[in-house]
């Protein structure tokens, strides 16, 4: 073989072997950047889980001594309320002791003792920190949306509760973010505002991007709790995606707590991004509008008909100016428009003077 023709075989291997190269090293960039995703993500949820157990730990056993205390009160008083009545004292005496036992039962109703106790279950099983329910607090924690349908109790759980939120909040925010962006660049991409119209229609589709996704949780929570119409799930997942969280519908399905944590997160990291699109778009309509505002009044105080069309005339010209991702095309032209006023602004009024003479 040739000197030629072993050059051309070199370099026909390595043509070959360029896109391979080429290849490898995008899979090892999208690699990194994957795995700076879910690094973030996963020490969110590690976090999380962590905190829900420590969280459980500390107000299971204050629980339960809680309600076994109710339901001893509950117990003695149905039973002075039974003395009480089989005494056969006055009427005074039934009374005092009815309502002492209603104020009794509703004591215990509020800390969440099941009523009748003939009935109920022995007050271990009625505890609400469960692992699952406790993890689903540390999450309504760290999004800062406090449902408020379960709270700490003991002194040692509120104090863990605060430094659990001063250093596991600006962690989801981070996260909220970083999947803000991947779902800012996963979304179809909206056409270019023009103008007032332009911006409202903006704001308009990503709204109802959210409104879809809020749908859809609602699909999803009437197929999980039994008890729930699609507009309670529209309604609870508006609050939640808003954070509002009134607390007035929370899930109570164990099995569905983590299910329902993904889909916060990623719900409102998508209300984020969403809110933040309508914003601008509010933003650049009321700069459009203030602007033309302000050029109208000016026009309309110191300028002639014919002078006032020409402006006119500018000023639609940049309102409707399609802005780029730095806006400099729109400050560019606002920024002329402005001198231009304020020179024509700053010039003297010519008064003109002119004498007829007449033969009179």
């Amino acid at each position: 073989m040739g000197a030629t023709d072993q050059l051309i075989v070199d370099s026909e291997h390595n043509n070959c072997q360029r896109p391979l190269s080429l290849s490898l090293s995008a899979v090892k960039s999208w690699c990194r950047a994957a795995s700076g995703h879910v690094g973030l993500l996963t020490a969110l949820v590690v976090y999380t889980i962590i905190g829900g157990m420590i969280f459980r730990n500390l107000e299971y056993p204050s629980e339960v001594a809680r309600l076994t205390d109710l339901e001893w009160l509950v117990r003695a008083e149905r039973s002075r309320l039974l003395a009480a009545l089989a005494a056969d004292n006055s009427s005074l005496a039934a009374a005092e002791a009815v309502s002492q036992y209603e104020a009794a039962v509703q004591t215990a109703a509020q800390g969440g003792l099941l009523l009748p106790l003939s009935k109920g279950a022995p007050p271990p099983t009625l505890a609400r920190w469960s692992y699952l329910q406790a993890i689903f607090f540390a999450s309504t924690v760290l999004t800062t949306i406090g449902y408020g349908n379960i709270t700490p109790y003991t002194v040692e759980g509120r104090l863990f509760c605060i430094l659990f939120a001063l250093v596991g909040i600006p962690l989801t925010v981070s996260v909220m973010a970083d999947l803000g962006s991947l779902l800012a660049g996963s979304l179809p991409e909206l056409p270019e505002p023009r103008g007032l119209q332009g911006s409202l229609a903006t704001a308009a589709a990503a709204t109802s991007i959210l409104l879809v996704y809020i749908a859809v949780g609602s699909f999803l929570f009437i197929s999980w709790e039994e008890d729930w119409s699609f507009f309670d799930g529209f309604y609870f997942c508006f609050v939640t995606m808003t954070t509002i969280g009134f607390g007035d519908l929370v899930p109570s399905t164990p099995q569905y707590m983590l299910l329902c944590t993904f889909y916060i997160l990623l719900g409102l990291s998508l209300t984020s991004t969403i809110v933040e699109v309508v914003r601008q778009q509010y933003s650049q309509s009321w700069r459009h509008l203030q602007a033309l505002v302000e050029t109208l009044s000016h026009l309309a105080t110191e300028r002639n008909p014919a002078d006032m069309q020409a402006d006119l005339r500018s000023v639609l010209a940049v309102v409707n100016i399609s802005q780029d991702k730095k806006h400099k095309e729109w400050q560019e032209a606002v920024r002329q428009l402005s001198d231009k006023l304020v020179e024509q602004r700053g010039k003297p009024k010519v008064v003109q003077i002119i004498v007829y003479e007449s033969s009179v």
